[in-house]
């Protein structure tokens, strides 16, 4: 929900069973990178505040207030707005925010990308300023990809092992290349997941519109059709195939 009213800090959260280090650096180091830019463009200064840290004790919550730096406080509730207000268009549509930089659109999606399940999953990530809290999926990534024009989509199918069914950052499943080992996610529909739970670790095809990355690598495919490979060990042998021509 966009913040109206006068804000005073940002709150980062982060939530889930195993959070690493690194992913915690991650987040945090994209947000910085994320404010800083917002606020440099809202005020035009560069380096326009220092934020002030405080972590609540026992969780992954931060928060951000900030310091006049080059720019005078008074600007520093505009700035808090920006970025909230942003958030959230962007997690909802591939909308442009105001006072949104290319550079401020990357480091969003650099946030909303600590969602990836290579590591284990995390319950939520989200902003909150006031009463107000964006949670982030993997919505975001994709509309900033839209918005930065990243990569490109098409048709196509991919194999590999279904490796993950959850509703983490949106209803999905992971599929692992078993050449690569990438990961790739697979949207789909909350009312299909029992018959993607059926089919955990089983091998697989899925069909759909992929979207890659600018060097080719798919990234994730929203599912249009999808069916269950035999096993290797299940398919004909050399010598049962030569009874049958023969």
């Amino acid at each position: 929900m966009a913040e109206k009213s006068n804000a005073k800090s940002l709150t980062l959260k982060i939530e889930g069973a195993r959070i690493t280090a690194d992913r915690f650096l991650k987040a945090v180091s994209a947000f910085v990178g994320l404010i800083n830019e917002v606020s440099d463009t809202v005020t035009g200064e560069e380096g326009s505040f220092r934020w002030l840290v405080s972590v609540e004790g026992g969780s992954a919550i931060v928060h951000f207030k900030p310091e006049s730096r080059k720019a005078p406080l008074d600007q520093a509730a505009a700035s808090i707005r920006a970025v909230n207000n942003g958030l959230d268009l962007v997690e909802r549509r591939a909308e442009r925010p105001r006072f949104w930089s290319d550079a401020a659109l990357r480091k969003a999606k650099d946030l909303a990308d600590v969602l990836d399940v290579d590591d284990g999953a995390l319950d939520r990530v989200s902003v909150q300023v006031n009463r107000s809290q964006v949670d982030f999926t993997r919505k975001l990534s994709a509309h900033v990809n839209d918005l930065v024009g990243a990569g490109y989509k098409s048709l196509g199918t991919i194999e590999g092992r279904l490796r993950t069914v959850t509703e983490a950052g949106g209803v999905h499943f992971v599929v692992q290349d078993p050449i690569t080992h990438n990961s790739i996610r697979c949207d789909i529909e909350e009312e299909d997941v029992e018959k993607y739970l059926a089919a955990f670790r089983k091998r697989v095809s899925v069909y759909g519109e992929i979207r890659y990355r600018k060097d080719g690598q798919p990234v994730s495919i929203a599912v249009r059709e999808f069916r269950v490979l035999r096993e290797s060990h299940e398919l004909p042998r050399a010598k049962d195939v030569k009874g049958i021509l023969a």
